[in-house]
């Protein structure tokens, strides 16, 4: 644990109102300057506050923002992780979604970096199904970086991981 503590700080808007992006990326800063974080992970997206003005569309207000958040990126030299989730899905059968199912906009695609789907089943009925993730990358910009492909986890209840083989029925 104390590895985790010297590496990872967890900022928390403590106040009653939600955080804006630019309150994030102020903390980001300054985390940066204070503890040299070289990722910062904002989870979730629509827990933000969206101070859009009535004359800005949802896709402008998401193209400025993610616009922000790649300036603050590439400046400072600090990873962003962005994560959203899906709209609700009309006749969902329980497939993974897609990156252009995001809420909001197709800007989180168009933008991003990398993009990646992590989907997990709600099949109850299947033991082995409920302890798989499904991890999809959809979108690698720099093919140094990576390249588009899939693969399964499985969670491990005992040990709390995700592993590459199935533990088995942890109970």
């Amino acid at each position: 644990l104390e590895w985790l503590g010297e590496r990872f700080f967890l900022i928390r808007h403590e106040d009653e109102m939600l955080p804006n992006i630019d309150w994030i990326l102020d903390i980001g800063r300054a985390a940066v300057m204070r503890y040299g974080i070289r990722g910062l992970v904002i989870d979730p997206y629509n827990e933000l506050d969206h101070q859009r003005p009535d004359s800005r569309s949802e896709t402008e207000y998401v193209s400025q923002m993610l616009t922000k958040i790649k300036r603050f990126a590439q400046h400072y030299d600090c990873h962003v992780w962005f994560v959203a989730h899906p709209k609700q899905l009309q006749n969902w059968k329980g497939e993974a979604p897609d990156l252009y199912d995001i809420s909001g906009s197709a800007h989180f695609i168009n933008k991003a970096d990398n993009g990646l789907v992590i989907h997990r089943s709600r099949d109850t009925s299947d033991p082995a199904t409920m302890r798989q993730a499904q991890i999809y990358v959809r979108k690698v910009r720099n093919k140094a970086a990576g390249h588009i492909g899939d693969c399964v986890l499985y969670y491990d209840r005992r040990s709390g991981r995700y592993l590459t083989e199935d533990p088995g029925d942890a109970d």
